[in-house]
Formats: C-alpha cells, structure tokens, sequence
C-alpha cells in the first residue's frame, strides 16, 4: 500500500533583499521553510536566499543595475531537475524539466513587467511595456509547450497584475490577454481569486495545466509582513497543494 503524496508549488516576490540583510532575510527563510513548499519560484531574490541542500536551483542571469547577488528569477525544486530549458529572456525568466510525483513537468518562472515600465525609450505609457512583455511571454510559453507536448506545465511568478476584479492593480486589456494566453495553452490561474484576511490583492499567480485540476486540494495566501506587522515584502506569497495518490 503506498501512501499519498502532497506537492506543493509557491511562489514569492522578496522585494530584493540584500546579502547583508540579516534580520530581514532570515525572516523570509524562516517564512519558507513555513511553507515547506517542494517547488518554489521565487522572484527579485538574492543568493543570500539560499535552501540548499534540501533543494536544487535554476536561476536567471542578472542584469546591469542588480546589486551583489541579485537577480529577478530563481527555481528551488526538491523535485529532481532534469534540465534547463532556454527561454526568451534569460534575465527574467527560467525554465526547467523537473520529475514530479505527476511525471515530467514543465516549471517556467518569471517577472512579467510592471505598469509603469517606460521601456527603452523611457516614452512607454502606463501597462505598454507590461501588455508587450506579455505577448512575449505567451510566445515562449507556446513555443516550449508545442517542443514538450507531453509534459505537464506550470508557470508561477510575479505576473505584475492582480485577477480578483477589484481593480487594484490590473489593467482589463492585459488580464484579457493573460486569460486568453493561459486558454490557449489549457492552463489555469489558480491563485487569481481575492484571498480572505490579507490587505492587498495579489500579484504573484501559479498557473497549471487543466489536466492537473482533479488533484487540487488547497490554494493559500500569505501576507507579506510577520504576524506582528514587520515588513518582509511587498508582495503577498501564494501557493497550491496537488494531492497524487
């Protein structure tokens, strides 16, 4: 007799910590290991995060204007990598073949980018850069999944927009574009409904394939602060527990 087994998928915007951020870094760890997440995507980060040796890692290219050890994307999977796998943009998003108790699947992470991004010619007007950095991302995703049709997918991230409907941070054009692009690739946002007790909508979003829904047993939140009200980032985390048998 064989027992079930919970996977839990999470990811976290931790606001660029810096590798002498003691205190506030160690509470960002302490919160991980809370979690006790087998897969996280973790973004704007730092190699002071490290989980090691409980997990292996992928991480994204840093780019000019990152401070020692930063960089936008990182994979942490307790789940074995099998191999990385390129993608449009190596500063921002990563995307690894890992085992899962499911079979092989399909891990991308990114930063989709922000509404107030002027882009290179610093001219851009609000949510442009953001809605252009979507088409691109939905390219991507289109291409890895027409090389990999058999395996499972799951893309997490901060996606920069909030998909409750409470308009707090979104842009009706892009969601639409973001719905359209998960439906095109038969995934679903999981994490996009308004989650109870938390003080701001959340940006950070797991997608997964439909064919994984049966084994959905739970989607969760946190707040971005300690439970006494100290700043960890500005960013809710998420995740979803997927029950295999």
């Amino acid at each position: 007799m064989t027992s079930s087994v919970r996977f839990r998928i999470a990811t976290w915007n931790l606001e660029r910590p810096r590798q002498n951020g003691w205190i506030k870094n160690q509470r960002q760890l302490d919160r991980i290991r809370e979690i006790d997440a087998d897969i996280w995507v973790l973004t704007e980060t730092n190699a002071a995060i490290d989980l090691k040796p409980d997990y292996q890692c992928d991480a994204s290219v840093p780019y000019q204007g990152h401070r020692a050890g930063e960089n936008l994307t990182t994979l942490w999977s307790r789940w074995k990598i099998l191999r990385s796998i390129p993608t449009f943009d190596s500063t921002c998003a990563i995307c690894a073949e890992i085992e899962s108790p499911f079979g092989l699947m399909i891990i991308y992470g990114t930063v989709i980018t922000w509404a107030n991004d002027k882009g290179i010619s610093g001219t851009s007007k609000k949510w442009e850069e953001h809605r252009r950095s979507l088409q691109y991302h939905h390219e991507d995703w289109l291409r890895i999944q027409k090389q990999h049709p058999e395996h499972l997918m799951c893309i997490a991230g901060d996606f920069n927009q909030s998909r409750d409907g409470s308009g707090w941070y979104e842009d009706k054009q892009s969601v639409e574009m973001l719905s359209g692009a998960l439906h095109e690739l038969s995934l679903d946002c999981m994490t996009g409904q308004k989650f109870q007790g938390l003080s701001r909508s959340t940006v950070d979003h797991i997608c997964l394939s439909q064919s994984l829904l049966p084994y959905k047993v739970k989607v969760g939140a946190w707040e971005g602060t300690t439970p006494e009200g100290t700043r960890m980032s500005d960013h809710n985390g998420v995740f979803i527990d997927l029950r295999h048998d």
